[in-house]
């Protein structure tokens, strides 16, 4: 046994503990830790695991916002910030994690566990993987590192002509507990009120998770209420929860980017699902039964507005059971600079798509009888480091069976198109359409601002289908500004219509065009999704009430 441990040695960096007949990989540096720099003696051990082993152990190594051993990180200001910083602790860890002791070690779950850890709000990169083999046995190690969580919302905005603003506090991971607290007053074109959240991804320990928000506005409330368990694993097999929301709002419909109507919209929705796995075999397509209840109240009223609308929409009910099918591809590649600068990107590139069938009858005390629709469809085309091409459409809405029409029907279709040219550029293409039929009178199919067509106001075209294309050169710079975010810089082109098919679409109603240029700012030590996007936007064609220069300062998930 000896000769073999030792040959075993000779042959590998590994190194190994005779006495226990043990295969050890040693600790990598805490910086390149920090960093997640791959590490070839892992990955060497990895490769080398028989199956069935068993996790005897699971170790944390949890890193703080700023790296302490980093010369440009280890000042005052940052150490100050670490000090101030609660560290994730590590129960909250070890209660996303697909492994535990006592488990068989299989290396998709610890995989997957890293993309639950990643998806977190307050984790920025982590690594689950084997550090130690003892005969029949596994250790583990999970690594982390903390995002800046707690966040003053102190901004100012522009997009479309409108402005807006927020200040209050956030904290995704209040104490290093995981548990989301919010208190903010935000104001933007078209109202202003306050929000109090919170948030638990994981209630007692468990797979539960909750979310409680109330919002009070000028113009109304938003109150919601959610209890779920969801599919938090590819391989899980079942998931249950339910929701209540009630909300007042007014309502807004738009012309040329003005305002031309307003009035009062109440909502209440109640619902309740559950899902069961038909099957939940290894590196294979994950399917699903859907199940559940839907309730919802729709009442209007004209509010004190001076643009009251003509007439207001029908008051209505839907109330269904519904059953559905969900299928999903256990795929997903890591990548750099796509999406996000300088993040690990866990990007799902296999099939899934999923539907569901309704009915909302009068007998349940809906306002008429009418079959409920709602499907969705993604596939990634092409997955590579250097292309990643996805398709993606959906479509809902209602079949009214007394006159044989649509209501609500809304369909949409887009592909994203990503060329990685080198490290540093890439080029997107995009292409986004939208269809409705039978809309209600509160709803337009609406392009201009931040949705698309950013050399004109928000809502600038309305109708019920538009198209919209964008190409963009993008550039992802390795300027690492005080080690606080990455910059990406883009330059653009945006051509698209939203139109009515059979109405008059009014002056400047064709295809609109506009090019621009525009700043990409994404923190690298807070959250991946919140991209700051700073566009100059010049319109093509313009008319009199469209400007020379749009400025768009917005936050969207994605570069």
């Amino acid at each position: 046994m000896a000769v073999v441990l030792t040959l075993f040695y000779l042959a590998s960096p590994l190194s190994v503990n005779a006495e226990e007949a043990c295969v050890e990989v040693p600790e990598q540096a805490a910086s390149e830790s920090f960093r997640f720099q791959p590490s070839p003696e892992h990955d060497a051990l990895e490769k080398r695991l028989p199956q069935g082993l068993i996790v005897r152990s699971i170790r944390y190594q949890r890193f703080s916002v700023f790296d302490r051993d980093d010369p440009l990180e280890n000042n005052w200001i940052y150490n100050w910030a670490n000090d101030f910083h609660s560290v994730t602790r590590e129960w909250v860890l070890n209660d996303h994690l697909l492994l535990e002791e006592g488990s068989v070690f299989e290396q998709h779950r610890a995989e997957e566990s890293e993309r639950i850890l990643r998806n977190l709000k307050f984790i920025y990169d982590a690594t689950v993987r084997p550090w130690r083999w003892c005969g029949n046995e596994v250790d583990i190690e999970v690594i982390t590192r903390d995002i800046w969580t707690f966040t003053p919302s102190i901004s100012f905005g522009r997009s479309g002509g409108e402005n807006s603003s927020a200040l209050g506090f956030r904290d995704s991971n209040f104490l290093g507990t995981g548990k989301q607290v919010l208190l903010e007053y935000d104001k933007d074109g078209d109202r202003s009120g306050y929000t109090l959240g919170y948030s638990d991804p994981s209630i007692l320990g468990s797979r539960w998770e909750g979310r409680l928000r109330f919002t009070d506005n000028d113009d109304g409330y938003d109150h919601s209420l959610r209890l779920e368990r969801p599919f938090f694993s590819v391989y899980e097999k079942w998931a249950a929860g339910g929701q209540v929301e009630q909300q007042k709002q007014e309502e807004k419909l738009w012309f040329r980017g003005d305002k031309v109507a307003e009035f009062q919209h109440e909502r209440e929705d109640y619902r309740i699902y559950g899902g069961i796995a038909a099957h939940t075999e290894v590196d294979k397509r994950v399917d699903r039964w859907l199940f559940g209840y839907q309730y919802q109240n729709h009442e209007f009223s004209y509010s004190d507005s001076r643009r009251p609308p003509d007439a207001l929409p029908e008051d209505r009910v839907y109330s269904y059971p519904f059953i559905g099918y969900q299928s999903v591809e256990d795929e997903f590649i890591e990548l750099h600079n796509f999406q996000y600068l300088g993040r690990t990107e866990d990007v799902f590139v296999g099939e899934r798509y999923r539907w569901s069938l309704g009915w909302s009858g009068e007998s349940f005390g809906a306002t008429r009888d009418q079959l409920v629709i709602d499907a969705r469809y993604l596939n990634t085309l092409t997955a590579t480091s250097k292309y990643l091409w996805v398709f993606e459409t959906q479509l809902s809405g209602f079949w009214t069976l007394d006159d044989e029409s649509f209501e609500n029907l809304w369909w949409q279709l887009e592909t994203r198109y990503h060329f990685k040219q080198s490290r540093n550029w890439l080029l997107y293409s995009g292409l986004r359409v939208d269809y409705s039929d039978g809309l209600t009178a509160e709803k337009q199919v609406t392009l201009g601002g931040e949705n698309g067509l950013r050399g004109y106001d928000r809502n600038y075209q309305v109708g019920d289908r538009s198209v919209v294309w964008t190409l963009e050169q993008r550039y992802y710079s390795d300027w690492h500004p005080f080690r606080l975010f990455r910059v990406g810089l883009a330059a653009f082109i945006d051509v698209g219509r939203a139109w009515y098919q059979s109405e008059d679409n009014g002056s400047n109603g064709d295809v609109l065009a506009d090019a621009g240029i525009g700043l990409r700012l994404n923190s690298s030590r807070a959250e991946k999704s919140a991209v700051i996007h700073i566009d100059l936007a010049f319109p093509f064609m313009r008319d009199d009430d469209v400007d020379d220069v749009q400025l768009l300062l917005t936050v969207k998930d994605r570069f």
